[in-house]
């Protein structure tokens, strides 16, 4: 399978992404629907990044990903000279396709792109397969970063630093 990452341009893609995030974090009980409502629109996200997708031979979005511009008001954890990434999620009949591998490198080229010192992102715990991704791709823990979200679990931290 052929996959294609850019940045989301039209009505029909930001609809089919947003439809993704939502099967993957509320349909996947990650979060709430009335937690996910204000914040997964593109009003919301446009603003704080470009929003990658994931395009399989068909034209459909199979996956997407937020890379935040360094003063998005989203930024979490990202020190001076990291970029920061949120969000990733790939369409549940699509996992297997190498569409998360293509959009977690998306965002390290573009993170080395601009020069930063390093790309950062918070998981849940339970997040198993996307551990094991970033660990491939070259990511390393950093439980000194950890935080508490107030959902009740640990963000654990993965930093892929380019030094």
């Amino acid at each position: 399978m052929t996959i294609h990452v850019r940045a989301a341009d039209s009505a029909e893609e930001w609809q089919q992404a947003l439809a993704v995030l939502y099967r993957v974090y509320v349909g996947e009980g990650y979060t709430t629907a009335e937690r996910a409502a204000p914040s997964q629109r593109r009003e919301v996200l446009e603003p704080e990044g470009t929003f990658l997708v994931a395009i399989n031979e068909s034209g459909s979005v199979i996956g997407a990903t937020l890379f935040l511009l360094e003063d998005s008001v989203m930024k979490q954890l990202a020190r001076p000279g990291e970029r920061e990434f949120r969000m990733l999620a790939v369409d549940p009949a699509a996992r297997g396709s190498g569409a998360g591998a293509v959009l977690v490198q998306a965002c390290i080229d573009r993170a080395k792109e601009e020069g930063a010192s390093g790309l950062v992102l918070w998981t849940q715990p339970t997040m198993l397969a996307a551990h094991r991704l970033y660990e491939r791709l070259g990511f390393m823990r950093t439980p000194e970063r950890d935080e508490d979200d107030p959902r009740g679990f640990k963000r654990l931290v993965y930093l892929r630093s380019f030094g």
